[in-house]
């Protein structure tokens, strides 16, 4: 039986000057201080920066439970997930362990301090800063790590969530608390630890069956024999597709034994928009959202314990051969090649009591919206929850795992290797059996980071040594060993095992972190300048929207260069590269508003630049990973959606160009190409159109090809001379009637554009005078670009966005209500609303609405 802890408890201050704080376990200390208001919103202003000494004090968390008789029966244990991170247990008096690395599963044997009736439980959270520069101080030589703006030393000497020391997108926040659970587990006889599940196709078999591979880790208090059933049962059905009941002779201590069960036809799971119905749909243009996949329930049970895991079945490669060009690295589910679309994940709030289920659904349904079919769990922050997993599962969206170490060095001392190969033993056991799992990865620039301090350059062979024995003696090994169907990736990048290239310039191998264009100010053409394999990260900056920016700036702070503002702008030069890069593409805008606009504007052509070009490469690119997703609080940053959920404009961007049918425009050395793209496995008959206008509207030229779209691949349809058009006019090519995208043949600051005067009509699409959807049809009298559609204070979404305008066209775009989240991550009800009040509250801005 279990005893759950999980609820209210009493919150201190250790040295006595906070006390009789109520806080809710899962969840922090900050939020619990911030409900109590004892600490400000950190998020607002300056305010973090005076709530720094909440993480260098030690907390304390007490409550009472009655243990039942029933409960003393046998043996008893503490469990706690995600403690983090320093947390010193007491029960009844007693000390009963400590807790130190925060992604760890802590067990601790109680019996000899549990008592019938009541009984005091308390959890003393001792500052990790403190300790990571006691180790730091203890250490024989020094292990640098990187820095940011606001920030607490020596991280990367403590199992913790790396990025709540600072980061170049986001705040110092020491949390501590429990972000999972705590609770009493009883047993006369063992515990079930895992669930681990592989599954392939069984050969020679006509029945298309499938083996099912489940290996259980239990624990056992003596030796016993037990029996167990165990099913494995398809989430619509109640009939099992495989049963078997079988007895195990257990001894003393951990167990592992492994079952194989036969099950006949299995429904095959798929990456987003990779299912016939998805392929139908797209190429009638009339797919809403992708199919989302079938389950199975993988269930254990023996007497008084039972464990379930949601498991799929699908063959899954990350592809890494030598070839002609260097290294390949795709994924290949089910026997086919699939290019990687999507972004990278940053743990979805900074405190982590905000990090709801609701958080999680709101952004991963919003990157499949975006034709996304990937995302990489990034190695500064965190494993993610199981609940984040199964929704990657559901949805299709393939997962690059990395493991937590990113952006330092670390140490390898004994004990440290020790609690790390805990750590990923338990965490390999815990995420094994996802089918959305792709590829285990060693680290985020941890290769890299030997470039960055002057200690390892000096003597790298000493950090050498002791990254090989972190990176190889244990991830590797243990991965390899409680994993092995899945590919180990030692980094990020990386051109493969044992090959330390430069994956920063080198492109011909694995995966590239390619940050020419943002940290070396190059200019967006350099993306043409790499012909990558698979890159993993890339991206540019831009503000928030004005709504966005007013949730953390007073009205007098509304400026690029106010305290505030550059406050919420953690990377050193971030401001100052967007204002300079106005000034290469565009005219410098009038306004704060239009400063953020802007660099909405910028950021999405930064991305949309590569995309397009990497896409054309297929098949010697096959990945493209957007920096980054999403953020953890309000700030100037890479992502495509803003911290409170609304869509920048790059996300609408990324709809556009990772469309698995549509059409790119790119100019490179001198030419003008047009290609199609098919990410679908059927070929497709289509026409493409290219038209030149002037910025009159007046139509130059036009071109017209029928073209077979061969399946999964990209393919050149026209190629001019630049000089072939008219330097002052611009080209829109369409794909069928689904897709269309633009391009001016300069720079956009060198174009005459005239005021085109957008006019909108809005309607509701359901009847009684308010509705939750609506049409807005635009019309314009000049050509108009990059027109972003905004309604501030209502949350819905645009079904496009950043659209390119032309006169005579009516554009329809469709607008769809949704419930907001709150910042906590609650779940606000959005209601209807009517036509005129949605006509008042819409705001549309075009390129030639920022300067006079």
């Amino acid at each position: 039986m279990t005893l759950n802890l999980n609820g209210k408890w009493s919150l201190a201050s250790a040295n006595g000057d906070i006390a009789g704080i109520d806080m809710q376990i899962p969840g922090d200390i900050h939020s619990a201080l911030i409900d109590a208001n004892k600490i400000a919103d950190p998020y607002y202003a300056q305010n973090e920066l005076e709530m720094q000494w909440v993480g260098k004090a030690d907390w304390v968390l007490e409550r009472t439970f009655d243990a039942s008789p029933a409960l003393l029966k046998g043996r008893q244990f503490l469990k706690l997930e995600s403690a983090d991170t320093f947390v010193r247990i007491f029960l009844n008096g007693n000390e009963i362990g400590l807790c130190d690395n925060y992604f760890k599963l802590w067990r601790f044997d109680i019996t000899e301090s549990l008592k019938a009736g009541s009984n005091t439980i308390k959890l003393v959270f001792e500052s990790a800063e403190r300790h990571a520069a006691e180790l730091a101080n203890a250490h024989p030589y020094a292990v640098p790590d990187s820095k940011a703006p606001v920030y607490s030393p020596h991280r990367n000497f403590v199992r913790k969530i790396q990025c709540h020391g600072g980061w170049d997108w986001g705040p110092c926040i020491m949390a501590s608390g429990i972000y999972g659970g705590i609770c009493i587990e009883q047993t006369a006889d063992c515990l079930i630890d895992y669930l681990e599940f592989t599954a392939e196709p069984e050969k020679d078999a006509k029945d298309g069956s499938w083996l099912a591979a489940v290996t259980i880790t239990c624990t056992a208090v003596k030796d016993c024999k037990k029996q167990f059933t165990l099913k494995i049962t398809k989430e619509t059905e109640t009939a099992p597709a495989a049963e078997e009941t079988f007895a195990v002779q257990l001894k003393k201590g951990e167990n592992r034994f492994t079952r194989t069960l036969a099950v006949k036809k299995p429904e095959l799971w798929h990456p987003a928009f990779c299912s016939a119905k998805d392929t139908a749909a797209i190429q009638t243009g009339s797919i809403d959202k992708p199919e989302e996949n079938i389950l199975y329930n993988a269930e254990i049970k023996t007497s008084g314990q039972r464990l379930c895991k949601k498991v799929a079945f699908r063959t899954l490669k990350a592809v890494a051969k030598n070839d002609e060009y260097g290294k390949s690295l795709y994924f290949e589910v089910n026997g086919r090649p699939v290019f990687a679309k999507g972004s990278n994940w940053i743990p979805c709030d900074a405190l982590p009591a905000r990090q709801t289920k609701a958080k999680y659904e709101r952004l991963l349904s919003d990157l499949v919206a975006a034709n996304m079919n990937c995302v990489r769990v990034w190695g500064g922050g965190q494993y993610e929850t199981d609940f984040f997993y199964e929704l990657c599962d559901r949805k299709g969206i393939l997962v690059w795992q990395d493991c937590m170490f990113g952006c330092s060095l670390y140490p390898a001392t004994d004990e440290f290797l020790a609690s790390v190969k805990d750590e990923i033993t338990h965490q390999v056991k815990r995420l094994q059996s996802h089918p959305s799992i792709a590829i285990w990865c060693g680290n985020n620039e941890v290769l890299g980071a030997f470039n960055w301090y002057d200690e390892s350059k000096a003597n790298r062979d000493l950090y050498l040594i002791g990254y090989d024995r972190l990176n190889e003696g244990i991830l590797g090994k243990i991965i390899k060993e409680f994993d092995c169907t899945r590919t180990w990736w030692p980094s990020s990048p990386s051109a493969g095992p044992d090959d330390f290239a430069d994956n920063w310039h080198s492109d011909g191998k694995g995966d590239m972190h390619y940050w020419s264009v943002w940290h070396e100010g190059k200019q967006f053409e350099a993306y043409y300048d790499i012909k990558p394999r698979f890159v993993s990260e890339f991206g540019y900056q831009s503000f928030p929207s004005l709504e966005g920016v007013k949730r953390y700036a007073p009205e007098t702070e509304l400026n690029l260069t106010s305290p505030v503002m550059e406050h919420h702008q953690k990377n050193n030069r971030g401001n100052s590269i967007i204002i300079e890069n106005f000034s290469r593409y565009f005219r410098f805008p009038e306004g704060f508003g239009n400063m953020l606009y802007l660099s909405q504007v910028q950021q999405a052509l930064a991305i949309k630049t590569a995309v397009d070009y990497w896409r054309s490469l297929r098949p010697l690119c096959m990945g493209a990973i957007i920096w980054q997703l999403n953020d953890v609080w309000p700030v100037a940053s890479w992502s495509s959606i803003e911290y409170s959920g609304k869509w920048k404009l790059l996300h609408y961007a990324a709809k556009d160009f990772f469309t698995p049918l549509n059409i790119a425009l790119f100019k490179k050395d001198g030419k003008i190409f047009v290609y199609a793209h098919n990410d679908t496995d059927k070929s497709c008959k289509t026409t493409v159109s290219l038209k030149n206008f002037d910025f009159n509207g007046k139509e130059l030229k036009a071109f017209k090809q029928e073209i077979t779209l061969e399946k999964d691949t990209s393919q050149k349809v026209f190629e001019f001379d630049v000089s072939d058009f008219d330097a002052s006019s611009f080209l829109y090519a369409e794909l069928g009637e689904r897709f269309a995208t633009s391009m001016f043949i300069e720079e956009p600051k060198k174009a005459p554009l005239e005021k085109p005067a957008i006019k909108a009509e809005v309607r509701a699409l359901e009847s009684g005078g308010k509705s939750m959807q609506f049409e807005i049809k635009l019309k314009t009298e000049k050509p108009a670009f990059y027109v972003s559609l905004e309604v501030q204070g209502i949350s819905g979404l645009f079904d496009k966005n950043m659209l390119t305008l032309l006169p005579g066209k009516t554009e329809t775009v469709r607008f769809t209500l949704r419930d907001d989240v709150s910042e906590k991550g609650t779940i606000k009800k959005t209601r209807p609303i009517s036509a005129q009040a949605l006509q008042r509250a819409l705001r549309i801005t075009s390129l030639r609405d920022t300067y006079r």
